[in-house]
């Protein structure tokens, strides 16, 4: 029983990282504050607590843009992020986006037991 417990509060722990990460990047961004430099240093502060994107609050930026799109530009500002409901909106874009997402998370910031859900598939199937 108490090793159920602690698996709990540790997935909880994991969530509630993802939850605060997922705040603090958006809330700078919304501020016109957020930078590349401290967008990495904010991601370095969690690469050891293994996040869970489980925690995610499918928070939406002021322009309406997600975690991931917030990142994504930031990182590389050449990569097409299309308007929500746009035409170019589709699965198709979703899996490209899901897999720089994922390439930034693993390969640049080291997240090793980031959750392999999309951050934001729940919010996409509520829009579909």
């Amino acid at each position: 029983m108490q090793q159920k417990r602690t698996v709990s509060v540790e997935m909880e722990q994991k969530r509630a990282a993802y939850t605060a990460f997922e705040k603090t990047v958006l809330d700078l961004y919304d501020q016109g504050r957020l930078t590349l430099d401290q967008l990495d240093c904010i991601a370095s502060q969690y690469h050891w607590l293994n996040v869970d994107s489980a925690g995610s609050q499918q928070m939406l930026t002021r322009d309406g843009k997600e975690l991931c799109q917030v990142c994504i530009t930031l990182v590389d500002p050449a990569f097409p992020i299309p308007s929500r409901g746009s035409s170019k909106d589709h699965e198709e874009y979703w899996e490209q986006e899901f897999k720089k997402w994922e390439d930034i998370v693993r390969w640049r910031w080291g997240w090793h037991a980031y959750n392999a859900i999309s951050p934001n598939a729940s919010a996409r199937d509520k829009i579909t």
